[in-house]
């Protein structure tokens, strides 16, 4: 793919045909050489999304340049302004991301493109290894990756392509391009790994961008390995993992990981799931297992381990949030709509880490709703707000990872609640001819 005269051809293999397709644009050379490719080869729908995230004192021009650029082919362009919190626990550069991959979940095509290509490959795979992630870390980007809690995959045609291939390109086309000020700047640890490390590693190993990308296949690949290796020890779709006789540990961790994952429950650190797979495997034929974890029980019960859930989360109804002003629950169980706020609310700051979900009760809850009063237990809370009988095993309870941030009714974990002044985003669930609760 790096004659800029071959890969145009190609750009869209990876897609049935007629596909709608968005292009999350920043006006950047590279997202510019997506967008001018993909207008020249899309057979279906093309669009494109530029999100305003409002950090930079030229945000504005670059919207303008986007709105130019696209209109020159006949593209449709959505410009979406985001609020990123500047003190993120997570970082900026962290926080802002959040911002547009919760924007690329409300758009309605099925398909994002986005124009991330080798050299970031490289790079990410790099920075993964350096903050000790795992094979699904070092595995990086894949081509297609369904966005969770959404409808749409997103999509990156250009992930074989060096940057230099993609400047030529643009050369070639004659093209324009803005250039975000930020990139020149060494705070964030990618820009200073371009800058700063990438330039020495060139110099002694030139081809260290192809080794890592190529990496990051192989890495991929013994992920889907371990995955079948999983399954074959008992980690099928379902509530119940079997135990084989004779595993090795490393075999166990791998299959109770894929268990985990399979239900949606959340990943525990090296150390507790070492743990969690000794007592669940090492116990004896007779014994009577059970681990609190992530809302639910493990327990083991002869020669297999079985999720125990509240009666309405037996049902396994989970549903995401990124950040959308509107939450459809499904099944008839409403809807939760967010209105921005200030000095109300969950706090804006909070929402751009940990793993954001609504689910309904299983038992056992706790929440601190006033700063200066004891953590209580949901059910009697339930029962001095006059939430009815009716609602109180429908409620939609929200999340962060297994946090309780806000029950219908009730109110918000005072921990998560909005600080005088400080933005914030006030809930409100509703059902179809019920009276709201806020």
């Amino acid at each position: 793919m790096e004659s800029s005269r071959n890969w145009p051809s190609s750009a869209l293999a990876g897609l049935p045909g007629a596909a709608a397709v968005c292009v999350g644009f920043s006006g950047g050379l590279d997202s510019a050489v997506l967008l001018d490719l993909l207008a020249k080869r899309a057979t279906g729908r093309l669009s494109a999304l530029h999100v305003h995230h409002g950090l930079s004192p030229n945000a504005d021009r670059w919207a303008q340049f986007c709105a130019r650029f696209c209109a020159a082919r006949g593209v449709p362009l959505a410009v979406e302004r985001v609020s990123v919190a500047r003190d993120s626990g997570e970082g900026l550069e962290a926080a802002a991301r959040a911002a547009r991959y919760a924007a690329y979940a409300r758009r309605p095509e099925p398909y994002v493109a986005l124009a991330h290509h080798r050299d970031d490959q490289a790079e990410t795979v790099l920075l993964q290894l350096l903050r000790g992630a795992g094979l699904k870390g070092v595995a990086a980007m894949p081509e297609l990756r369904p966005l969770a809690g959404s409808n749409v995959t997103i999509y990156r045609p250009l992930l074989g392509t060096s940057r230099a291939a993609i400047r030529a390109y643009a050369e070639d086309a004659g093209l324009e391009w803005i250039e975000d000020e930020s990139n020149a700047s060494r705070q964030h640890d990618r820009n200073y790994l371009r800058g700063e490390v990438a330039p020495l590693l060139d110099a002694r190993f030139p081809g260290w961008r192809d080794a890592l990308a190529r990496f990051a296949r192989h890495a991929n690949a013994a992920r889907e390995l371990l995955d079948d290796l999983a399954q074959a020890d008992g980690a099928a779709a379902g509530e119940t993992l079997a135990i084989p006789p004779a595993l090795s540990s490393p075999r166990r961790a791998n299959a109770l990981r894929a268990f985990l994952a399979l239900n949606a429950l959340a990943m525990p650190s090296e150390a507790r799931l070492a743990q969690m797979t000794r007592q669940l495997f090492g116990a004896r034929a007779d014994a009577r297992v059970r681990i609190e974890h992530d809302g639910v029980a493990l327990m083991r019960f002869r020669d297999r381990v079985h999720i125990e859930r509240g009666p309405e989360r037996a049902l396994g109804w989970r549903i995401a949030w990124h950040g959308e002003n509107e939450v459809d629950l499904g099944a008839g169980r409403g809807t939760v709509g967010f209105a921005p706020t200030r000095g109300a609310g969950i706090a804006a700051a909070s929402l751009h880490s940990g793993d954001w979900c609504f689910m309904p009760r299983s038992g056992g809850e706790k929440i601190r709703i006033d700063a200066k009063r004891p953590t209580r237990t949901l059910k009697n809370l339930l029962q001095e707000h006059a939430v009815p009988a009716w609602q109180r095993e429908k409620l939609p309870l929200l999340f962060r990872d297994t946090a309780l941030v806000w029950v219908p009714g009730v109110g918000i974990a005072a921990e998560f609640a909005c600080e005088e002044g400080a933005e914030g985003f006030s809930p409100c669930w509703t059902v179809a001819g019920k009276a709201a609760l806020c």
